[in-house]
């Protein structure tokens, strides 16, 4: 009876090192990881700006498609067009569009109403993780800590801070512009939005 339970022992070691040897893993998610462990959060977010921004306005929706996809069926529109990070999440979508009649306030931010609903976007104090979390550009599972993965967060804001400084406002001008907002689940209606600015123009 030994003698077989020892046998058994020895074939699982064999198996479990034949199977070390032989394992692989997807190269495309090894090279993302080592380029996340080899790259700080400021790195990141500045590569992912610069690579990246096109994509986030091929898939962002206009406040009009937003307001009316809502209205329709919020949860078909999120499955198609939002992102969230689980349960209790609201969900983050891609917003673009044009607008002349903003109004600068206080020289901090942009207000106004569009489509009925009432707009304002942040030029100076940025916070939260919005912009992380609509862009899909970084997963949560690809980091070792909750840490490194709202530095990021930190990093993204303090970067699209920077940027907005060149920012000029000009009364009555059509403003450009692609930005990240944050909806509550399940709601029918919206009245009022912050779009966090990826880019205005």
């Amino acid at each position: 009876m030994k003698s077989a339970s020892k046998k058994l022992f020895y074939i699982l070691i064999v198996i479990v090192a034949l199977w070390g040897s032989f394992y692989t893993e997807n190269l495309t998610e090894k090279r993302q990881q080592e380029k996340i462990a080899q790259y700080n959060p400021e790195q990141l977010v500045a590569d992912a700006m610069s690579n990246s921004l096109d994509g986030l306005q091929n898939r962002a929706v206009t406040l009009s498609e937003l307001v009316a996809g809502i209205e329709t069926d919020s949860n078909l529109f999120a499955q198609k067009y939002g992102r969230t990070l689980g349960i209790g999440s609201p969900v983050f979508y891609v917003v673009k569009g044009q607008y002349d009649a903003f109004q600068l306030v206080q020289g901090e931010k942009l207000q106004g109403t569009m489509d009925g609903v009432a707009i304002t976007i942040p030029l100076k104090y940025i916070f939260g993780n919005t912009a992380r979390d609509a862009s899909g550009w970084f997963n949560i599972d690809d980091f070792q800590n909750t840490m490194d993965f709202n530095a990021v967060s930190a990093a993204m804001n303090a970067y699209l801070s920077n940027q907005l400084k060149n920012f000029q406002f000009i009364p009555s001008t059509e403003i450009e512009f692609i930005g990240a907002v944050a909806i509550p689940a399940n709601i029918s209606q919206i009245e009022q939005i912050t779009l966090i600015p990826y880019q205005l123009k």
